[in-house]
């Protein structure tokens, strides 16, 4: 049978089952009650939908206006400068992070 919770059985091992759903349980109620209060939990499936829309469509046009600015056959990056600089980094991981995680 499929694993539905791969984050809280691998953070949580060390816990007996039953002790690792009751922890999982209340870690999870705490996480939605702050983002809750913080107003991130208070958006529909529909607005976050849109969020993430948003989000992937400024950066892949961000990487495009990179892109038409640097040399042919180069690499280009982010801030179009000539050097790679912590927003190519920050940029790197953000995107790897999305494509790896399976939680």
């Amino acid at each position: 049978m499929e694993n539905y919770y791969p984050m809280r059985e691998h953070i949580l091992s060390t816990l007996s089952y039953p002790a690792r759903v009751v922890v999982g349980l209340l870690i999870y109620r705490n996480a939605t009650r702050t983002l809750h209060g913080q107003g991130t939990g208070r958006y529909t499936t529909d607005e976050i939908r849109a969020f993430r829309r948003e989000i992937w469509t400024g950066i892949n046009d961000l990487l495009i206006s990179a892109r038409a600015t640097a040399a042919s056959g180069r690499p280009f990056w982010v801030l179009a400068g000539e050097s790679p600089t912590e927003a190519d980094a920050s940029l790197f991981g953000f995107i790897v992070s999305v494509l790896v995680c399976t939680a």
